[in-house]
């Protein structure tokens, strides 16, 4: 992770985010289309990112500072053990909308796409759609939520 350029990591990022609502696709067969659709789009995103990576001439077209990686790294380590644990055991739809909107608000809360500085157009509107993308995935989200009449806190008995 150390050496691979932030650009890079984002891609991987959300390839793995992608991977994580594909298994929810698979183990909520009654929400299937739901997190299939998610899936596909954070599938799409990682594309997007990958062709901004290759779309610059720059050979670092995010600005590195002290916290870029920390913070890649931190939401990277929960999507990856969210991943382990989705494929060992079974998972509400309600256990997997909190899960989700906790990694996306994550990408919004530690200013994923604000905290890196891109040096090219294209990385900062790619980084750009992402953000906007994000916020309407939590939106997303949120209205499923809602449709299903899950509290986002868990109820105490």
């Amino acid at each position: 992770m150390e050496n691979k350029p932030l650009l890079h990591l984002f891609e991987e990022n959300e390839l793995n985010i992608s991977k994580l609502y594909a298994i929810y696709a698979e183990k909520i067969p009654a929400k299937e289309s739901f997190w299939s659709r998610l899936s596909s789009e954070e599938a799409a995103h990682a594309i997007n990112v990958s062709e901004g990576k290759h779309a610059t001439d720059s050979e670092a077209p995010v600005v590195e500072n002290k916290f870029s990686r920390g913070i890649i790294r931190y939401v990277m380590d929960f999507v990856l053990e969210e991943i382990h644990k989705a494929h060992n055991y079974e998972v509400s739809h309600r256990e997997a909308l909190c899960t989700a909107l906790r990694i996306e608000r994550s990408m919004l809360e530690k200013k994923c796409f604000d905290i890196f500085t891109p040096s090219s157009e294209t990385v900062k509107n790619v980084l750009c759609r992402l953000n906007n993308e994000t916020e309407r995935h939590i939106e997303i989200l949120l209205q499923e939520m809602k449709r299903n009449k899950f509290a986002l806190e868990k109820q105490e008995a």
